[in-house]
C-alpha cells in the first residue's frame, strides 16, 4: 500500500503546534521560576543579610516586636518617621478628676493619657486643671524628657527621667501651660509638642481644651 505525503498545509499545521507547545513549555519554566516576584525581583525574608539581599525586595517581619515591619538595618542613615495630632477638647466632671482620655498611642514608645479635674468643690462651678501621664510599653523602660511653661522660653533644664514599663507617670498638671516632651526607647525618638488651656472656667460647662503635635523618628 502507498503511503501518501502529508499535504503542505498539513506540515504548516504540524509545525505550527510544535512551536506553540514548545513556547507554552518555555512559558510555564518561566512562570514557575519567577512565582512571587515583583517586576522579576525576588523577595528575601527580614532577617536576610544586606549581602544576600542587594537588588532583592524584602518582606516584612513575620514575628516579634517588628512583626509587619521592615527592619532599620535595610533604611539605616534615612530620614523616616511620622506625625500624629494631640488635639483633645474634654469636658470637666464636677468635683471629680474626670474620664482617662487617649492622647497619643505611640507604637513601641508608650501612651499619653489625659484628664480634665475639676478643682473647685462648689456644686456645678468647674475650675479646670489638666492632668497627662505618661505610660511606657518597652520592657527597658522610656526615656523621658520634660519641658513646661516657663522652663521653655528661659531655655532652663528639663526634667529628665526613665519611665518604667506599664506604671503611669505624671507629665503635666496644671490649669493651662506650654509643654515639650521627648520619650526615647532603642532605635525609636518622639517630639511632642503643644499646649493646654481651660475653656469657660469656673462655669457649669467647663473643658480642657489640649493641642498640639508629636513627630516620630524611627
Amino acid at each position: 500500500m502507498r503511503r501518501r505525503m502529508p499535504s503542505p498545509a498539513m506540515v504548516v499545521a504540524l509545525i505550527a503546534l510544535v512551536v506553540a507547545l514548545s513556547g507554552t513549555a518555555v512559558a510555564a519554566v518561566d512562570f514557575a521560576r519567577n512565582a512571587g516576584a515583583v517586576d522579576g525581583h525576588s523577595a528575601v525574608s527580614a532577617s536576610a543579610s544586606l549581602k544576600r539581599s542587594a537588588g532583592k525586595l524584602v518582606a516584612m517581619a513575620t514575628a516579634g516586636p517588628g512583626k509587619g515591619r521592615l527592619p532599620g538595618r535595610f533604611v539605616e542613615d534615612v530620614m523616616r518617621g511620622g506625625s500624629t495630632s494631640l488635639s483633645q477638647y474634654i469636658r470637666a466632671v464636677d468635683n471629680s478628676d474626670g474620664p482617662v482620655v487617649p492622647l497619643a498611642i505611640i507604637p513601641g514608645i508608650g501612651r499619653l493619657d489625659a484628664q480634665c479635674r475639676d478643682q473647685d468643690p462648689t456644686p456645678d462651678i468647674k475650675s479646670t486643671q489638666t492632668l497627662v501621664t505618661f505610660t511606657a510599653f518597652d520592657e527597658r523602660g522610656v526615656n523621658v524628657s520634660r519641658l513646661l511653661g516657663s522652663d521653655i522660653g528661659s531655655s532652663r533644664e528639663g526634667v529628665v527621667f526613665t519611665a518604667p514599663k506599664d506604671q503611669p507617670v505624671p507629665i503635666m498638671q496644671f490649669a493651662d501651660s506650654l509643654f515639650q516632651v521627648t520619650l526615647q526607647a532603642r532605635d525609636r525618638t518622639v517630639f511632642l509638642t503643644g499646649a493646654a488651656r481651660p475653656d469657660l472656667n469656673r462655669t457649669a460647662a467647663a473643658a480642657c481644651l489640649i493641642f498640639g503635635v508629636g513627630f516620630r523618628v524611627g
